[in-house]
């Protein structure tokens, strides 16, 4: 087992299958500078160009030698790494070293204490902690003042040196709480109950908008995106999120969050009730540059607002710099280029020098509480080995007067200056470029409007970045991530010592890959993902923005009825399909497109088609779009075969959840999305209607097959019809339908455990059917007429039997046992598991849910007609060259009211002015305005003749059958 997959499995299973989806599968095996070395597929050591500093932790580069040579140092001399309670030497004037550095910045006179810790979490969790032990000890002390006053008002109205103030019940607190009769007593009783109320009031944090503070318990909670936080949000504190360019707020936030205690004070005689504020706030955290959120930092103005709210409501302000701080921006506290003062300041990343696991929560020493001492501790932290390297990265930043600083801000200014001339060249694809020093973000524009299905599909699922990353890591050999909670913006933060050299390296890679962008030739960011063992087809760069055709509706037709919005949920037939939806794909051969299809299988979702509007004659009118699973035939088996469906029915069940919260009031599923989920019975989406569409899918399927009959110079009620997967429901119900029509009916199972126990079912149900046609009285064709002959039928019919009676269940049964004791085997229902029979009939239905196909030529009669519904299909893609005389068709194709069509690469082997029936049926819901689940679970007789009925009333119809088997 490699390291690779070894870390896929007992790792990260999730993380370490998305990488290898999008090209980042790499390990690395050496690091110097602002370079990584890998191993590629062919095993030569690849170094790559890493703009990514280790998320901001390698101001100074990988094994910065200085750094290195003093790790080694101390490790030659014993340093005492585990030397818990005791007077910790390095910690000590690594905490000394930091409080002079950020007094020199700030001009702050008042040291800072460092409590330690291991990651920039923690710092976080620490300096939470004791914003919330200050917070806690202010409120106990002013509780406790306050008891006093009571108790002073109490003696003072008891000895009648004082009366109560006839206003000491007006207060809004205390209206109907207390009456004046009741005297002190009344008053102090309801004083105290309202006190010990807000005594309990939960603590109130503040953070900014897009923030990212950790992911720990506490530290989670003050993180924006609510992808990590919401899992666990009932598990942490109560945090309200403040827009970074709303300012004004903050004053409508300080009288929201405002909270009373009551006291009492003794003036002239009289005791009068007064409003202490509470500290309901216990601080608000700031990052000076959001990093997770997108690379936005605060102004001045914002700044001092920040600044001017925390003093004026008696909150601490606590300034992450866990990730902008030590250099990073070209100060030692990006804060500080703002002007922006912290009670409190987190540092973490680079302070470790790319070696150490270290991070320091820094408070004002009148802040700091004693006990925090004890109640706050790591084992890990504050050991010699990892304080002195920290000591040792303040001392290389601060030497020669801040020279790291200058570079950095130097550096920085020439990486935004080509970066700006990029945007300048591409501004269709580059909105804006962001940050300070050397933390920059290139956002790049929405494209979710592309015509490229893999451009639109990333960026609807936020992947977009982590794309472009796996082309520029394998291709360009650079890298770079996207920002966590920004998945367009484009993350660089190099070290201090980037050269103009790697500048203009960068420069060349992302002009080439705007240039893709901008030409939509996806050709270049799937082939990272593919298998990159077959060679990249072409180098150059070619203009798509013309290979997917337009899609333009014309103005909708006035109607007098709703137009309501439907959903329907489909996957790939074969990854090949990707040529049509991507032209830029073209150039992949199938194997390509198939390592591609089967990497993508952690990140299924792909973006919807812009809805379709679909208009019926009767007035009404839907909005039909589809929302797609990148995943293929091939996987779709591959589950079944298993049984491992739980990962995949979570799939489907997220694009109907998806569906739903756009609005549709349907949701249809297609092809393996029903067969996956038991025809949808298996979800769990309240709210919306659901269908696997397989009653239209019959009844447009028996069109079809009658109308190749015909085609074919033959009657229905002269052929023989053989049914493959007959022991399915779909399979069943075109047997009822058929045994109307025809006199023998051949129905071919498989050779699966149970498959003959299915069979035996099938004519079971065939003949029920069979005997309520018979019963319900009215002409009689096909098999019921040659029934109705039967003694055992002319006996129920003479006692007057007839359906819904005790012995119903049995009828089918019953029928089937009667005429094998009879004939000796059954005239009319054949049952074989040998394909070989198909031979001796006219009309072929090919519905098993094989996964590969298996019916070749020679397993039909001359001029039959066969109508192929398995996806994928039963037949040989070859059969209609092999076999031209066949009347091939793959059923369900309908034909829309208006001729109105899907978007033109969403069509697979459709033409313009057709949907397969399922999706058809899903339209017709919606027309119809039916809100419960129609085809779900097995499907009968009487919902095919009466879907068929309503389609025809809204005008779909059956298309011309199709003879080709579908990409």
């Amino acid at each position: 087992m490699s390291a690779t997959s070894a870390f896929t499995e007992f790792v990260q299973p999730q993380m370490g299958r998305v990488f290898t989806a999008l090209g980042l599968d790499v390990e690395y095996e050496r690091a110097e500078g602002n370079t990584l070395y890998h191993r590629d597929d062919q095993g030569e050591l690849v170094p790559v160009l890493d703009l990514m500093g280790g998320y901001g932790s390698l101001i100074l580069g990988h094994n910065h030698p200085e750094i290195v040579a003093h790790a080694k140092e101390l490790l030659d001399q014993n340093r005492a790494v585990h030397a818990q309670f005791s007077l910790r030497g390095e910690a000590g004037r690594l905490g000394a070293a930091l409080s002079d550095v950020v007094r020199r910045e700030t001009g702050i006179k008042e040291p800072y204490l460092a409590t330690f810790g291991n990651s920039g979490a923690e710092a976080v969790e620490a300096a939470v902690k004791h914003a919330e032990l200050v917070r806690v000890t202010k409120a106990a002390a002013l509780a406790e003042e306050i008891a006093a006053h009571l108790e002073a008002a109490r003696d003072a109205v008891r000895s009648g040196a004082a009366t109560v103030d006839p206003d000491a019940h007006q207060l809004p607190a205390l209206q109907g709480q207390a009456a004046p009769a009741a005297g002190i007593e009344g008053l102090l009783a309801a004083i105290g109950a309202h006190n010990a109320a807000v005594l309990t009031t939960k603590p109130l944090f503040l953070a900014l908008e897009r923030s990212f503070h950790g992911k720990l318990v506490g530290s989670v909670q003050l993180t924006y995106n609510a992808g990590f936080r919401t899992p666990f949000q009932n598990l942490g504190t109560r945090v309200r999120f403040v827009p970074m360019d709303r300012p004004e707020l903050l004053d409508r936030i300080a009288e929201d969050e405002r909270v009373v205690l009551l006291d009492t004070e003794l003036a002239d005689g009289r005791v009068r009730v007064v409003e202490r504020d509470f500290p309901a706030i216990t601080a608000f955290m700031v990052e000076p540059v959001q990093g997770e959120g997108g690379i936005h930092a605060l102004t001045a103005e914002q700044g001092r607002a920040i600044r001017l709210f925390c003093n004026k409501v008696g909150t601490a302000l606590i300034i992450d710099e866990v990730q902008s701080g030590m250099g990073r921006c070209g100060a030692f506290l990006a804060s500080s280029l703002i002007g922006l003062r912290g009670d409190y300041y987190t540092l973490s990343k680079s302070l470790g020098g790319g070696l150490a696991k270290v991070s320091a929560m820094l408070v004002r020493r009148s802040l700091y509480q004693g006990e925090f001492d004890l109640i706050h501790s790591s084992t890990f932290a504050m050991d010699d080995f990892s304080s002195s390297i920290a000591r040792k990265v303040v001392e290389m930043l601060e030497a020669d007067d801040g020279r790291v600083y200058r570079q950095v801000t130097e550096r920085g200014e020439r990486l935004v200056e080509m970066l700006a001339d990029l945007k300048s060249a591409y501004p269709d694809v580059i909105e804006e470029i962001r940050g300070k020093g050397l933390f920059v973000g290139v956002q790049l524009r929405d494209q979710g409007e592309a015509r490229s299905m893999v451009l639109r599909g990333s960026a609807y699922t936020g992947a977009l970045g982590y794309l472009l990353s796996g082309y520029l890591l394998r291709q360009e050999r650079i890298r770079i991530a996207p920002t966590g909670s920004a998945g367009n913006v484009l993350r660089i933060q190099p070290s201090a010592h980037l050269t103009d050299e790697e500048i203009e390296r960068l420069r060349g890679a992302l002009d080439r890959l705007c240039r893709i962008l901008r030409y939509e030739d996806t050709l270049h960011l799937v082939h990272p993902a593919s298998d990159r063992t077959i060679p990249k087809p072409r180098a150059e760069i070619r203009d798509f923005r013309g290979a997917v055709e337009g899609y333009e509706q014309g103005a909708p037709r006035p109607v007098t009825g709703p137009v309501r919005k439907v959903a329907f949920v489909n996957h790939l037939i074969t990854p090949a399909h990707l040529r049509q939806v991507d032209p830029a794909l073209a150039d992949f051969g199938d194997a390509a497109l198939r390592s591609f299809v089967l990497g993508m299988d952690p990140v299924k979702k792909a973006a919807p088609y812009p809805g379709v509007r679909i208009d019926s004659p009767l007035g009404s009118a839907v909005e039909f779009a589809l929302y797609p699973l990148m995943v293929g035939s091939e996987q779709m088996g591959g589950y079944l075969a298993s049984g491992d469906v739980t990962g995949i029915r979570a799939d489907v069940e997220e694009r109907v959840r998806a569906a739903r919260e756009d609005g549709c009031e349907v949701a249809g599923l297609g092809m393996y999305t029903s067969i996956v989920t038991h025809n949808c019975t298996s979800l769990n989406v309240p709210g919306i209607a659901l269908t696997s569409g397989n009653a239209l899918t019959v009844a447009m399927g028996v069109r079809a097959m009658e109308r190749g009959a015909r085609d074919r110079g033959f009657a229905v009620a002269d052929a023989t019809l053989a049914v493959v997967g007959a022991a399915g429901n779909i399979a069943s119900v075109y047997s009822q339908l058929f045994a109307e029509k025809l006199d023998r009916i051949v129905l071919v199972g498989s050779r699966r455990d149970g498959s003959a126990r299915r069979l035996r079912t099938t004519v079971h149900g065939i003949y029920q059917e069979v005997w309520a046609r018979i019963a319900a009285g009215g002409e009689l064709t096909g098999i019921p007429a040659r029934l109705a002959e039967e003694p055992l039928i002319t006996k129920w019919l003479a006692e007057g039997q007839s359906t819904g009676d005790a012995d119903d269940a049995e009828r089918g049964k019953a029928i089937a046992a009667h005429l094998e004791e009879r004939y000796g085997q059954d005239p009319f229902l054949t049952v074989t598991q040998d394909s070989d029979a198909l031979r001796e009939a006219q009309l072929v239905l090919c519905a098993s849910n094989s996964p590969e196909p298996f019916l070749t030529g020679e397993h039909f009669a001359p001029d039959a007609v066969v109508c192929d519904i398995a996806v994928p299909n039963n037949a040989v893609p070859d059969l209609t060259v092999r076999r031209p005389d066949l009347a091939y068709m793959l059923g369900g194709i309908v034909a829309t009211p208006h001729g109105e069509s899907l978007h033109p690469s969403a069509r697979a082997f459709l033409e313009a002015g057709q949907l397969f029936a399922c999706m058809a049926e899903t339209a017709l819901m919606g027309l119809a305005g039916i809100d419960r689940h129609y085809s779900y679970g097995n499907i009968s007789r009487q919902q095919v003749l009466d879907i068929a009925a309503l389609a025809d009333a809204h005008g779909l119809r059956l298309a011309d059958y199709k003879s080709a088997h579908s990409v």
